[in-house]
């Protein structure tokens, strides 16, 4: 057996490569950058006015108060979409909207409440000083700086950027394509009428299918496997034709005369990277590679299945997306002693309790069998103990969130 951080280093030296493609705009949602986006213009692209009033020359009424207003004579209207053409020159003044183009000669705009408009000439009752609000063309930012960096998600803020000053088309991380196979005779979903005493409802196709979803990939095959070799061979080279990123296999994998993922692998062509690992829950987890596609053999347990995607494969998604490859973490305080009496690492699933300005403290959520899923049904991460580790109570420690 292996230890867990040698099991992160062996999928580290084997990752696969991250693909890229061109999407537009419009289906670039929760998207992930695959290069940096400079600006392909200005913004604003233009001086426009930020307020509805006048738009004039500041030398005209640098000097004017209400007991003294300036009177400027109205020569024509600059609208949003529709400009004044003209230059405005000394004792004349444009009505402006907000976000028209600010006329040839202004430098100003007086807002209409400090003003008084009667025939074709306004008062200027008030000025705050020169340029205001005035929206400069390049006051944001100037064509070619660097707006997005690789790895940034495209949410609705920065779709909103991009719309703004015309990207069409967006080079980013293709998504992850994963196969799901689960394997066990034993198995039944929950579409079917009636159950035998002797089978088990089969959690782990909805657990682990979701899994996948939330992580950012697709589940482009998704089907039962019976414990026989030739046909999980079978599904296994079908499953690699299709040329996913990630295999995923539930159950088959351990020592039993019918687990039979880890031969049908290597009869697929598939070389082993790892079996087992020196942890708790998830010790029989296999890996293999073939022609970039990696191999995940998942314990059957479906605990632990969902401890080994979450430490393993989650975050070989998250890398294939332009991220790093980490594990999401918060430092938090123990409440009671908590000793690992066994002789392998142990992914101890806790409930996180978050109190505004302290530490988060953590606790147990009762029984932790590989079987049972309320244990991570009901816990917010988990915690890595080693062998022997003991913690006192108030000791500080990493929890993992699922």
């Amino acid at each position: 057996m292996i230890t867990v951080n040698e099991a992160l280093t062996i999928l580290q030296e084997n990752l696969p490569k991250p693909g890229r493609e061109q999407v537009n705009l419009n289906n670039a949602y929760c998207r992930y950058l695959a290069e940096d986006i400079l600006a392909p213009e200005p913004s604003p692209r233009f001086t426009n006015s930020a307020m509805d009033g006048y738009a004039l020359r500041w030398r005209d009424v640098m000097n004017t108060s209400r007991d003294a207003p300036v009177s400027l004579t109205i020569i024509g209207e600059s609208q949003a979409g529709g400009p004044y053409d003209k230059e405005v020159k000394s004792g004349e003044a444009v009505r402006i909207s907000t976000g028209a183009a600010l006329p040839a000669g202004a430098d100003t705009v007086v807002r209409v409440e400090d003003t008084h408009e009667r025939d074709n000439s306004v008062s200027i009752l008030a000025v705050r000083g020169l340029g205001q609000d005035v929206r400069l063309k390049g006051e944001e930012f100037q064509a070619g700086e660097r707006l997005m960096y690789t790895g940034n998600q495209l949410k609705t803020r920065q779709l909103a950027m991009l719309a703004a000053v015309g990207v069409k088309n967006i080079t980013v991380f293709s998504i992850p394509r994963v196969s799901l196979l689960i394997t066990g005779t034993e198995l039944v979903t929950s579409d079917d009428a009636h159950i035998k005493p002797f089978q088990i409802r089969d959690s782990n196709k909805v657990m682990l299918k979701n899994a996948v979803l939330e992580a950012g990939a697709e589940v482009i095959r998704c089907e039962h496997v019976a414990d026989n070799l030739v046909s999980t061979i079978q599904t296994l080279e079908k499953a690699a034709g299709e040329q996913p990123d990630f295999i995923l296999c539930s159950g088959g994998v351990s020592v039993g005369r019918h687990d039979h993922v880890k031969k049908a692998a290597e009869e697929a062509g598939f070389s082993e990277l790892f079996w087992r690992i020196r942890q708790k829950p998830g010790k029989p987890l296999f890996a293999a590679l073939k022609n970039n596609i990696l191999l995940f053999g998942l314990p059957g347990n479906p605990v632990s299945a969902f401890m080994c995607f979450t430490h393993y494969v989650r975050p070989i998604i998250s890398f294939l997306q332009g991220q790093q490859m980490i594990h999401k973490s918060v430092t938090t305080k123990t409440l009671t002693e908590i000793i690992n009496k066994g002789n392998r690492t142990n992914f101890l699933r806790v409930k996180v309790d978050f109190v505004a300005g302290e530490i988060p403290l953590i606790s147990g959520v009762g029984l932790q069998g590989s079987h049972m899923l309320s244990s991570i049904t009901h816990a917010d991460g988990y915690i890595i103990q080693e062998p022997r580790e003991v913690l006192e109570p108030r000791s500080l420690k990493e929890v993992f969130l699922f």
